[in-house]
């Protein structure tokens, strides 16, 4: 009785450390799916949050245009730029000289199966116009006015890293994604109080995008749009990059107002102290594309 008695106590002894050990093996496979359940939903609501942006200067994006379009060094080397180019703008399509400096002057001449026909210029101070027929006679206010801008903005020979020493105003305003890329949104007012907005492709550094409301030709026609100039087909020019492709359109119609390809770029040309005052004595030959 008592060997009997012994071996029923081992017996229960024995089953109790089995169910022990079962239970504390069904509690660590249970710890170890609460774990993973909770690691699975920390990634699910990690996922549903939106991404925090990083850091971005309005001194990072400018060092980044002056990277991407050569270099400071290289880009202030160039005092004089001219562009020949073919204009379409609907029924026109005409060969297109445009000359910039450092100064802020502007000229463009237009020409039309070989013959010159409109020619227009900002000699910092006051703008003139010539015509066939017409002779050389000074723009209106609004038409300087409107010259003076396109000499500064940055896809002529004024790059961001200039436009605060022209006196002019830069502000970093937003970040946006648009065309699978993320851009930086820039605010630029220049010193007459004029806004415009720019788009800056933070991977390549260009700015292909500028925004801003005014006339195409404001003696022409002085309807003011809200304009996006679409900037593309950045390509060496000896030691800079400059784009060779401009589309202006409409935002409201969405109408292309005019299309600019530019076919040959000339630096550091010698241009005469008369060449953006004397639209009849200084005239530029055309370029065939």
């Amino acid at each position: 009785m008592i060997l009997a008695a012994m071996i029923l106590r081992v017996l229960l002894m024995t089953h109790a450390l089995r169910e022990n050990q079962m239970m504390s093996y069904i509690d660590s496979i249970y710890m170890k799916l609460s774990f993973a359940a909770y690691l699975l939903l920390s990634v699910l609501i990690s996922a549903c949050q939106p991404a925090t942006k990083e850091p971005f200067s309005l001194e990072q994006v400018v060092q980044a245009n002056t990277r991407a379009l050569g270099g400071a060094q290289a880009l202030d080397r160039v005092q004089t730029m001219v562009k020949h180019s073919l204009i379409v703008e609907a029924p026109y399509r005409d060969i297109a000289v445009f000359a910039t400096d450092r100064r802020g002057r502007m000229r463009v001449d237009l020409f039309a199966e070989g013959e010159r026909v409109f020619a227009e210029s900002y000699d910092g101070s006051r703008a003139h116009q010539w015509m066939p027929g017409e002779g050389q006679k000074l723009a209106s206010e609004r038409g300087a006015i409107a010259l003076s801008h396109t000499a500064q903005l940055p896809n002529h020979i004024f790059r961001l890293k200039d436009l605060v020493g022209n006196g002019h105003q830069l502000a970093l305003i937003d970040r946006e994604r648009r065309d699978d890329s993320r851009f930086s949104v820039l605010k630029l007012t220049l010193a007459d109080g004029f806004e415009t907005y720019l788009w800056v492709n933070e991977k390549s550094g260009w700015v292909t995008r500028v925004r801003n409301t005014r006339a195409l030709h404001v003696d022409i026609d002085s309807e003011e749009k809200l304009i996006e100039t679409r900037i593309s087909d950045f390509r060496p020019v000896q030691n800079i990059v400059h784009p060779h492709r401009i589309v202006e359109v409409d935002l409201h119609s969405g109408n292309v107002l005019a299309e600019t390809t530019v076919h040959a770029t000339e630096l550091n040309v010698d241009l005469s102290e008369r060449y953006f005052t004397d639209l009849v004595g200084e005239v530029p030959e055309a370029e065939e594309p």
